[in-house]
């Protein structure tokens, strides 16, 4: 298994491109083109930042489908995970084993690919997308960049239960603990943990209970339910890209010092097509 990319809803693939294209040394992975699945018709595109890539998807024009009820209900934001394995029918058969529930099942007779659906309700609140290709051992390579410049560092997924999450994700795929769940700092806002997961670092995140300042994750969780929270990059140039994202009225919040030294902040939201994206200052790769 190998994690490929974190999708994200939006209502425009070009302007989105555009606003990280702007702050961000990306470039295209895949041009905009049009896909046929289980699910509906859609456009998609998807680019790398920092070593991973960033898929957008978008409704047909006039043609209103799951990209536009996602957003209707949610609105812009990340929409799934998505794994590329090399053997994709005995991950499945062991998942519906468990009583895991897997959907929008579909083959490719083309290319020889196929796909299957985690659905939310039985991975915390994230849809993950398995995706079997014939020639995997080359796929897992194409599109990997310099990472010099940019580094992703971990997504982010905000859990009712990190013991829970961390079994679930030990159980399917390869994963290795990296840090035990833990107080992020003496008030005990938030609990978190990390585990590299297929080959990518994941952060869970809980709250520790009634009476938490700043309980950030259960208003998040009371708000949107489990699910993917935020993704985290580390950039050179740093006080350029902050500089130049607060003169163009990008809304910068929770500007820090955080535990490893490094100055950070992140994209809000609003104005990020409901990304919520943390931005670091300078690359360490754990």
């Amino acid at each position: 298994m190998k994690f490929d990319h974190v999708s994200i809803a939006v209502r425009s693939i070009d302007r989105t491109y555009e606003f990280f294209k702007r702050y961000f040394p990306v470039e295209i992975r895949n041009a905009k083109s049009r896909d046929d699945q289980v699910s509906g018709s859609f456009n998609w595109q998807d680019f790398m930042f920092g070593g991973f890539a960033i898929e957008t998807i978008e409704d047909l024009p006039g043609q209103p489908g799951f990209v536009t009820k996602f957003i209707e209900r949610r609105g812009e934001g990340m929409h799934h995970l998505s794994v590329k394995v090399d053997k994709l029918a005995p991950l499945v058969e062991a998942l519906k084993r468990d009583g895991v529930r897997v959907v929008d099942e579909q083959t490719f007779p083309d290319d020889g690919a196929a796909t299957a659906f985690v659905s939310p309700r039985s991975a915390f609140g994230i849809l993950i997308q398995f995706w079997e290709l014939p020639d995997f051992d080359d796929a897992i390579m194409h599109g990997q960049t310099d990472e010099r410049s940019a580094y992703f560092d971990h997504f982010a997924i905000a859990v009712k239960d990190i013991n829970r999450a961390m079994d679930f994700f030990s159980r399917y795929f390869p994963a290795q603990v990296i840090k035990e769940p833990y107080l992020s700092d003496s008030q005990g806002n938030f609990i978190l943990s990390h585990m590299n997961v297929a080959g990518r670092k994941i952060e869970f995140l809980q709250s520790p209970g009634p009476g938490t300042r700043n309980d950030f994750v259960a208003k998040f969780i009371e708000r949107h339910g489990e699910g993917l929270h935020h993704f985290s990059v580390g950039v050179e140039g740093f006080e350029p890209i902050l500089a130049k994202l607060k003169a163009d009225g990008v809304r910068v919040v929770d500007e820090k010092i955080n535990w490893r030294g490094q100055r950070e902040f992140f994209i809000s939201p609003s104005s990020a097509f409901g990304a919520l994206v943390q931005i670091w200052d300078g690359i360490i790769k754990e």
